[in-house]
């Protein structure tokens, strides 16, 4: 199983990193130019946490922002072990 929170489907991103260098127009400068694109990711914040899902322990990814919904109670069926 990949790492994908288990409540909010959140997993890894893949975005671009820009590089520019110049100065920018409204400074005085002549613009900025990029001067290069690579791929990269961006990593989910994801915990491995143990839940219990009616009645019974589950290991699973969990999104800090899962978390955080978890510890005030407001998912149905759903606690931390």
């Amino acid at each position: 199983m990949s790492r994908e929170c288990y409540l909010t489907g959140k997993k890894n991103l893949v975005v671009n990193s820009v590089v520019r260098r110049g100065k920018a127009r409204a400074q005085g400068g002549v613009g900025r130019k990029t001067t290069g694109i690579t791929k990269r990711t961006q990593k989910a914040n994801l915990q491995r946490k143990t839940i219990r899902e009616h009645g019974e322990l589950n290991t699973v990814w969990l999104s800090t922002h899962a978390l955080r919904t978890l510890a005030r109670g407001s998912h149905a069926g759903i606690e931390l072990a």
